[in-house]
Order: structure tokens, then sequence, then C-alpha cells
């Protein structure tokens, strides 16, 4: 029986909306010691991702005014989700071909349940599973 994402999906907690100021998303991420934050619309279907790399990335380029953009101005977007019931070596093969670390885990109408990352799936999914 292949290992599925829903059995080593994280619940997702940290997420903002693209109105909310980079500000308010570094606090959330610092706060709770995450990489990045999940960027919902009002239906909790997921439009971007904030990541560490994007506070680098555009930091330079917007040093006086950064802290008061919006997350939609400054977040990674359209972003790779995956279902529940998908199996976990896709997921894998996902974040390999994409380059990613974190993946939102949406339901079945797309609204995010959670997210799965490559660090737990290699230390918590046994390789027989794989």
């Amino acid at each position: 029986m292949a290992a599925l994402v829903r059995d080593y999906m994280i619940q997702k907690r940290e997420t903002v909306s693209p109105e909310d100021s980079v500000l308010s998303a570094i606090e959330l991420m610092v706060d709770h010691d995450q990489g990045s934050v999940i960027v919902l619309d009002d239906k909790d279907k997921v439009i971007g991702i904030f990541t560490e790399r994007d506070v680098l990335r555009h930091y330079l380029m917007n040093q006086s005014k950064f802290l008061h953009l919006k997350v939609s101005e400054v977040m990674s977007s359209p972003v790779q989700t995956v279902p529940e019931d998908m199996k976990v070596s896709e997921a894998l093969a996902i974040m390999n071909d994409k380059n990613v670390r974190r993946l939102p885990v949406v339901d079945k109408s797309g609204k995010m349940i959670g997210f799965v990352s490559w660090k737990e799936l290699f230390t918590k999914v046994p390789k027989n599973l794989l």
C-alpha cells in the first residue's frame, strides 16, 4: 500500500490574505518558526506562497517601503498544490521537478487543508512505502 499525502501532511495554521502587509507575514513566520506562509483568498483557495526567499529577493529592490507592501505584491504565484489522496512518491517527484520544499494540500473543492514538506516526508515516511 502506498503512502498518501493526507497521512503525512501538517495542518497549516500560518496563512495570510493577499491584502496583509509583508511585515505581518514576516512576524507570523517568525512567531511560528516557519519559512513560509500560504496566501489564501476569501474562499480558502491557495493563490500564493510567501517565503524567506521572497523576502530576500524583494527586500533589496524596495528597502524603504518593503515592510509596508502587500503580500500580493511580493508572493510567489501560481503555487503548485496537491490533493490529499496523492501518493507521497508523486508529491516528492513534484517537489523535485519544481524545486520546492513545501506543497499546500487541498481537498476536493480546492480548499487548503494542510501542507507537506520534503523534510517531513523524508524523515517520517517509511522507505518501503515510497
